[in-house]
């Protein structure tokens, strides 16, 4: 299947010589693909030269087969439903009025555009709020709104920035519910600096560090090439010689034993059933698994932070 986005060796560098994307290329179609990394990674400037909002300094991008920076603009920006961090609502309008405007500007009539609107309310969870202000949304529901916004002219490809920043946590999932159920026949392309998201909720993961692209794929695979191993602990009382038992101790003390694992699901019973056997006690047992923060840390030797 031919991919909906294709961005070949994206550069953008600045007047004063800051080089804020470099050689950036890859391809995304249906499903949701997840670009990640923290503010300044080059995530945002991505986003808005395959949206068509900032000229790359060099490079490509086609949207559904056609050139965004060439002689296809027209026909590729048709296909782009973006919304970047802050949507620019008129405030003195109601939700229901904004959404119809966009509708206008994108050639709808009046009556399509209306239809269109309220239909897109009811898909977004916000089936009441048309003839409210958007001054007057909370956080939560101007995010929902800025998706609906995107809708409008029922593109192909999304491409939506850190859409779920500064919401908390019960939003941010209901957020994340509502984007997934777009994505079915669209190409979903979403920044986040939350790994958390981009684990639960991403077909794809481009993880970018200081401009670049350093490493893409499903959230399992990038986790299980580039993530350490995951730990298995236990709390009680630990008998000593576990040098004997085969496991890569990590901390070892009279209550509390964590070794390394690959195979956490068959070494924990193993290690408890050790412990028993030797005379100790298990009060407390876990698996600690690693996670694309642990993936992005490997791969720049930074942290990613999950809040947000």
């Amino acid at each position: 299947m031919e991919p909906l986005v294709v961005a070949e060796h994206l550069y953008k560098t600045y007047r004063d010589g800051t080089r804020a994307v470099v050689d950036v290329s890859f391809r995304a179609g249906r499903g949701v693909t997840v670009l990640m990394g923290p503010n300044g990674s080059g995530k945002t400037t991505t986003l808005s030269m395959i949206a068509g909002a900032l000229k790359p300094s060099r490079g490509r991008v086609l949207i559904c087969g056609y050139d965004l920076w060439g002689d296809g603009w027209y026909r590729a920006r048709e296909c782009i439903g973006y919304a970047p961090q802050k949507m620019p609502f008129v405030e003195r309008l109601t939700v229901l009025e904004n959404l119809v405007w966009i509708g206008l500007m994108r050639g709808l009539s009046l009556g399509e555009a209306r239809r269109r609107a309220r239909r897109l309310l009811e898909e977004v969870g916000l089936p009441d709020v048309g003839g409210k202000l958007v001054g007057r949304l909370s956080g939560g529901m101007r995010r929902r709104l800025t998706i609906a916004a995107s809708l409008v002219g029922d593109p192909r490809v999304m491409i939506l920035d850190e859409p779920t920043s500064g919401l908390d946590p019960g939003a941010r999932e209901s957020l994340w519910r509502i984007i997934r159920g777009f994505s079915g026949e669209r190409a979903v392309v979403v920044s986040t600096h939350i790994p958390g998201e981009a684990e639960e909720y991403a077909d794809k993961v481009l993880v970018f560090h200081r401009g670049r692209l350093v490493a893409e794929g499903p959230p399992g695979e990038l986790i299980a090439r580039y993530a350490p191993e995951s730990l298995v602990e236990v709390e009680g009382v630990i008998p000593p010689a576990m040098g004997s038992v085969g496991w890569r101790i990590v901390e070892a003390t009279g209550d509390r034993l964590v070794v390394a694992s690959r195979s956490p699901d068959s070494d924990l019973p193993r290690l408890i059933e050790w412990i028993v056997s030797s005379g100790g006690r298990v009060r407390v047992a876990r698996v600690r698994r690693p996670g694309l923060r642990e993936v992005y840390f490997a791969l720049t030797g930074e942290a990613l932070e999950e809040g947000g």
